[in-house]
């Protein structure tokens, strides 16, 4: 089998989870996903340190607590429209957003694609995630020199409550013919006609 390395990251979408409970589980109709120009994500598997169980003196089982994900994803500009809809803010007839106190943010599902040097796709979905709210950096022009001011998002996604799954993957040359459907939706088992 061959491996081939990511060279890429490209095509990142949000798609909000608007129901999840023991029974019913929903996101957003087709028409509201947002997206985003990404330069970098980074995802961290948080709560992996062992429980080793020892018998007859030595080690005999080793469990793992439930894990969730931190996702730090640096982007060209995190526009105001997108942060207000992942953090919960509202945004007045005019286009002020409004960040008010005490306010749960959703919960989001986010995709995205990354090359590979194949000239493949590596696709994930991470299911249910919250933001948090960015710290903003504003830093004065020196003459003629650029300092590119990018924004970071954080996110930490956790399994869901109706199936407890908490991220899905998919190599487009191992289903080509629905790789390009991956993303018509979030991914729930099955692909749309």
């Amino acid at each position: 089998m061959a491996t081939f390395s990511r060279v890429g990251l490209r095509d990142v979408i949000f798609w909000k989870l608007t129901e999840d409970n023991a029974t019913t589980l929903t996101y957003a109709a087709a028409a509201e996903p947002e997206t985003l120009d990404a330069i970098d994500v980074k995802l961290t598997h948080n709560n992996t340190d062992p429980d080793v169980l020892y018998a007859n003196d030595v080690e005999n089982d080793v469990l793992y607590p439930d894990t969730d994900i931190t996702m730090t994803l640096e982007v060209k500009d995190l526009p105001l429209s997108l942060r207000a809809k992942l953090l919960g803010y509202t945004v007045d007839n005019k286009g002020v957003v409004i960040e008010e106190a005490g306010v749960t943010p959703p919960y989001y599902a986010m995709g995205f694609k990354s090359e590979r040097r194949n000239g493949e796709d590596r696709l994930i979905w991470l299911l249910k995630g919250r933001a948090q709210p960015p710290d903003d950096t504003y830093r004065t022009k020196e003459g003629a020199t650029i300092n590119r001011q990018n924004e970071t998002l954080t996110m930490t996604f956790i399994k869901r409550t109706k199936d407890e799954l908490y991220k899905y993957q998919l190599d487009s040359e191992d289903n080509a013919v629905n790789a390009n459907k991956f993303f018509a939706e979030v991914y729930d088992g099955t692909f749309p006609a």
